[in-house]
């Protein structure tokens, strides 16, 4: 029979234990890294928590936080016909989702980020969820555009503060 482990042992084996079982846990909040605009051609990467279940579209990706309070895609693009074209499919999908967008609430700022200056246009307005803010940021990368699209519901902004600016932050060139 087979003496039973020491506590010395146990000791010893209990944090790895629980380190394997936070890792195993902690999984699904690791992030997705997603190529813009493909795996096959990208110009950037770009982080996004795994919980938010990412996916491509076109000439890019796009994620929402688990509550749906907030909606962020990021799409390369390469020439002026490239940035109207995103722009208008940009207002039909807040339009097809019951975005009514205040025109008269446009403001345009621009923000530093990780080195680039970037251009922004916000609008306010309403959502099926109440009051949203729709930011439109325009990032330079390499020689495309990296166009940010943040969609939020006003009253989970602050909730979700931090968890965006990491995506944001987490937008890289690639080699």
């Amino acid at each position: 029979m087979k003496a039973a482990p020491s506590l010395a042992t146990m000791t010893k084996l209990v944090p790895a234990f629980i380190a394997a079982i936070s890792i195993t846990l902690g999984a699904s909040a690791f992030a997705k890294t997603m190529k813009l605009p493909s795996d096959e051609f990208s110009i950037a990467s770009i982080n996004f928590p795994g919980d938010w279940e990412p996916e491509e579209v076109n000439n890019g990706a796009a994620g929402q936080s688990p509550d749906s309070a907030v909606y962020l895609a990021a799409v390369a693009v390469g020439s002026d016909k490239g940035m109207e074209a995103e722009l208008s499919d940009t207002f039909d999908m807040l339009k097809e989702h019951k975005v009514d967008l205040d025109k008269s609430s446009k403001q345009e700022s621009k923000f530093e980020l990780n080195g680039k200056e970037v251009q922004e246009l916000i609008f306010h307005g309403k959502d099926e969820d109440g009051p949203c803010s729709v930011s439109i940021s325009f990032v330079p990368v390499k020689d495309k555009v990296i166009v940010l699209t943040y969609w939020v519901t006003s009253s989970k902004e602050k909730e979700h503060q931090e968890e965006v600016s990491k995506i944001l932050h987490s937008l890289k060139p690639t080699s």
